[in-house]
């Protein structure tokens, strides 16, 4: 048990799993330099692949925050 700045006892939980959350940002990162290049293939268009690109990497980092809030809950619930 511990005492928080509120003065509730709480019990200590089990520690957050960075080292896996830091290996999915590796994994988006190296999955956007790859699909970046496949999009620039094929893409002809200049200022398409610049958004592509803006779309790819913000739908990437959504897709590791998504991620991490998943890995979240189900240490929470389970």
């Amino acid at each position: 048990m511990t005492d928080t700045l509120l003065g509730r006892n709480e019990t200590v939980g089990s520690t957050y799993p960075m080292w896996l959350d830091r290996v999915i940002f590796i994994l988006a990162i190296v999955g956007f330099v790859f699909l970046n290049q496949y999009m620039w293939e094929a893409i002809s268009s200049t200022w398409l692949q610049w958004v592509a690109s803006v779309g790819l990497a913000i739908l990437l980092l959504i897709m590791t925050e998504v991620s991490g809030r998943i890995i979240q809950m189900l240490r929470a619930n389970g």
